[in-house]
Formats: C-alpha cells, sequence, structure tokens
C-alpha cells in the first residue's frame, strides 16, 4: 500500500517512521529542506509538491500539518481518491467540514481523525472496564503539562499551541480529554467552561482551562486542562452506581500509568492495569496500524472517524464560547453526518 504524509514536522515524521514498516511511504511539505530530512529519517520518497506527490496515487494520506489546513488539505486527498488520517484536532473551526464530509461521503472514501489516547493504555483500560462502575454518574478528567518544556530543543513561543492564529490554546490542543470522555459516556447535550490566561508565559492563549459536561445519556464530567503543571499529570476518575474507576499517569519519559477499581461495597482498591514504564511510541505505532487495517476492515479498531472528530470539535468549541460568554452553558453545533 502508498501512503502519503502531508507535513514534516517531528509528528509528520513519527507518522512516515511508524507508515514505513507497513507500506510504501511518500512525504511533502511546504518546504523542500523538511520533505526531505524526514523522507531521509523515515526511509521514504520525497515529492517537491503535493499536486506531485497526489498523482504517486497513494491509497492513504496523513494530514500532519498546522489546524488550519487540515481540512482543506484532507479534501484534496479525498477528492484524488485517497483514505485519510488528520492529525488532532480535526480543524481550529467549523468551515468546510461538513463539506469535507459529504466529499468523503460521495466518493466512499474513509476519514479519520489522530487521537492516539485512545491506544493508551489508561483510556484504553477505562473504555474496557467501564462495565464494573454500572451505571457513570460523573467523572473528573484532567491533564497538566508545562507548555515551555512539551517540545524539548524547540521554543515553546513559536509553537502552534502558544498561538491564537494557529489555533492554538490548552482547549483544542488538548481535545483528547473531550474525546474519550465522550468515547466513554456517548454525546455531548451541553457545556460550560472558564479559560483564561494565568501564567506570564509569552503566548496570547488560555493556558487553563475547566469544563463542565452534560452527556446526553445523563452522565456528568468535568476536565480540567492546563499548561502549568511542572511535572505532567494526566487522568480520570469515574463515580458509578457499581464503584470507582481510576486512571492516573504521573511524569514522561517515563510515566507511570496506573488504572484501578474500588467496590461500592468497600474492601480494597483493585489494580486493573499497571505499567510502570508507558512506552509512549507505542500508542502512535497502534494508531498507524489501526488506520491500515481500517481501510480493509473497517470498524475493527478503536480509531476515531473524521465524523465523530466533527462531534469532538463541535464540544471545544462550543466550550472556548462559552469561556467567551462568562461560563454560560452552551449547546455542541453538531454538523457532523451522524449528528
Amino acid at each position: 500500500m502508498k501512503v502519503l504524509v502531508v507535513g514534516c514536522g517531528s509528528i509528520g515524521t513519527r507518522h512516515a517512521q511508524n507508515a514505513s514498516s507497513l507500506a510504501t511511504v511518500a512525504v511533502t511539505d511546504s518546504i523542500a529542506e523538511n520533505a526531505r530530512t524526514c523522507a531521509a529519517a523515515a526511509g521514504a520518497i520525497a515529492f517537491a509538491t503535493l499536486e506531485e506527490a497526489l498523482a504517486w496515487g497513494p491509497r492513504a494520506v496523513v494530514v500532519a500539518t498546522p489546524h488550519r489546513s487540515h481540512v482543506a488539505l484532507a479534501k484534496r486527498a479525498i477528492e484524488a481518491g485517497a483514505d485519510v488520517l488528520v492529525e488532532k484536532p480535526l480543524s481550529h473551526d467549523l468551515d468546510g467540514v461538513r463539506e469535507f464530509l459529504d466529499a468523503a461521503n460521495a466518493r466512499g472514501r474513509r476519514a479519520y481523525v489522530v487521537c492516539n489516547m485512545r491506544f493508551h493504555p489508561g483510556p484504553a483500560a477505562l473504555k474496557r472496564s467501564l462495565p464494573r462502575v454500572g451505571t457513570p454518574l460523573f467523572a473528573r478528567a484532567h491533564v497538566g503539562n508545562f507548555l515551555p518544556s512539551m517540545r524539548p530543543g524547540r521554543d515553546y513561543r513559536a509553537l502552534y499551541a502558544a498561538r491564537r492564529a494557529e489555533g492554538g490554546g490548552v482547549v483544542l490542543d488538548a481535545v483528547h480529554e473531550i474525546d474519550y470522555l465522550t468515547w466513554l459516556f456517548g454525546k455531548v447535550a451541553n457545556v460550560t467552561c472558564r479559560a483564561e490566561k494565568l501564567s506570564a508565559l509569552d503566548i496570547d492563549v488560555e493556558d487553563y482551562a475547566l469544563l463542565s459536561i452534560e452527556h446526553a445519556a445523563g452522565t456528568r464530567a468535568s476536565a480540567e486542562l492546563d499548561y502549568l503543571r511542572p511535572r505532567k499529570s494526566r487522568g480520570c476518575e469515574i463515580i458509578g452506581t457499581h464503584g470507582v474507576l481510576a486512571w492516573h499517569s504521573d511524569g514522561k519519559d517515563p510515566e507511570h500509568c496506573s488504572v484501578r477499581f474500588f467496590p461500592l461495597d468497600g474492601g480494597t482498591w483493585k489494580t486493573i492495569d499497571e505499567v510502570t514504564k508507558v512506552d509512549t511510541a507505542k500508542p502512535y505505532q497502534d494508531l498507524m496500524r489501526a488506520f491500515l487495517r481500517e481501510i480493509e476492515e473497517p470498524g475493527t479498531t478503536p480509531l476515531l472517524s473524521a465524523a465523530d472528530a466533527a462531534d469532538v470539535l463541535s464540544v471545544a468549541l462550543a466550550a472556548l464560547e462559552s469561556a467567551r460568554a462568562g461560563g454560560t452553558a452552551k449547546r455542541p453545533t453538531y454538523v457532523s453526518a451522524n449528528a
């Protein structure tokens, strides 16, 4: 199978390397030197332009460019006859999303979005073990990491996450939390959010956000997101009619991950899964394998569809709208085909 990766930054290079062990890979980037460097690292073919790369006839295209270009590039790949995998979030707004989804449906092509936390041992164990809690009543999710240390060797001020014009900010950047909460509890009916810049970081986006989510099925959830925590932490606690299910991850390279259950009738915590040193490369490798498998066997993996990713984006944008309105409850504007 031929796989094309569009965008040769750090994440594009990672996707190209992962795909190269599974398929014949080509890359392209608006900066030719980036494409050549990425191709050398991944053992791939480098194309100077997107037109040349699409003429190569890829069966699958991975879009790993800044948010603002995701939908337009993915639509071009669909129109060229490829199935696509788009980096998260699907976009920075809803412009063109409906047209992209319609184009994929009209041409019988499949489209997915990278939410690699679905392949992380923490959320994966929550999904697998959710029946233990009975009816989920409420959940508390959180993620915190210090923005200047997120990309070692790079000036944080140059990262897309630090700039409003590039679709940055912790709400869109940490869209994983919204995704796995909807994966666990279903569609969101309403969301409220308070988001602000608490630090002295040289950024023009929010570095802290607290979301309150009402799922249509009745579960309530909160998600606390920040760029401020000096040691990375991530997790989720789910309280249900039969007990408590809790995931906690601490640190990064190494990261310690544990998932435990405490039954309603008391006793002691039971460890469901524990990884003392998470292989942070593995979720991306598993995701790439899932993408190529989905092309041949749709619906056989946890991979996030573009239609569901549009729902997740709608919730994130409603949260930002709520924050601008002082925490007023907002109903997501769903645009996906399954809304």
